[in-house]
């Protein structure tokens, strides 16, 4: 069965193929919540997977903030290959305490409905996957994107904020000279360039280690 392409961490589960064969899900109503009181990986509480959930729900559920999806993708790497489909029956761990605190707070303004930021200290030098994600966050950046943010600036730069390509190159998202002042070893301004040229994150296509597949698995 192929999984429905829908947004990050936002879809319903689907069957996989190991129960296509001999079960069909049952429904949200009749699936009883199974949480476990053990202590995998030493964080305490083992989840099962139901029909209706994603990680976004979860994360609501536990925490009160369905953005926390992305922690609960990261614990789960090893049960989880794609943060847009999760399983029924997927054991999943949902440890006891909130996600760890962030450096930025992400506020919507009230003001003709645009999102205003306010940051903690400012991100550079070389980062990895979380630093980059706030950073693009932090440029304006949709949350929904900012894993993929991280994973092609990671297979781009390594998280080097002074990477330079074999043609100019610039920054954690090595932003081609062609397009002037948008190329940038400024952390913020680089992930601004990034923004714009990537339409929010809806067309990644400018950027080869998407095109080739290469920023898989990188955040």
């Amino acid at each position: 069965m192929a999984a429905p392409a829908m947004a990050i961490a936002g879809v319903l589960v689907a069957v996989p193929q190991a129960y296509a064969a001999g079960k069909v899900p049952a429904t949200a109503t009749t699936v009883a919540e199974q949480i476990h009181t053990g202590h995998a990986a030493g964080h305490g509480r083992n989840y099962t997977v139901h029909p209706g959930d994603t990680l976004s729900s979860i994360a609501q559920r536990f925490y009160g903030n369905p953005a926390d999806w992305r922690w609960l993708y990261r614990l789960n790497r090893s049960v989880i290959a794609n943060p847009d489909v999760i399983y029924q029956g997927q054991v999943l761990n949902v440890p006891y305490g909130p996600p760890p605190s962030t450096t930025t707070t992400t506020m919507t303004s009230k003001h003709a409905g645009s999102a205003a930021r306010t940051t903690g200290p400012a991100l550079s030098g070389t980062l990895g996957c979380l630093g980059l994600e706030k950073l693009w966050e932090q440029a304006g950046g949709s949350t929904d994107q900012a894993v993929m943010a991280a994973s092609i600036a990671m297979a781009e730069s390594s998280g080097q904020q002074y990477a330079t390509g074999s043609v100019g190159e610039r920054g954690y998202w090595q932003i081609n000279p062609d397009h002037g002042s948008l190329s940038t070893y400024d952390p913020l301004g680089n992930a601004k360039a990034a923004v714009i040229i990537s339409a929010d994150g809806r067309s990644w296509s400018p950027w080869t280690t998407y095109t080739s597949g290469a920023y898989q698995g990188r955040c």
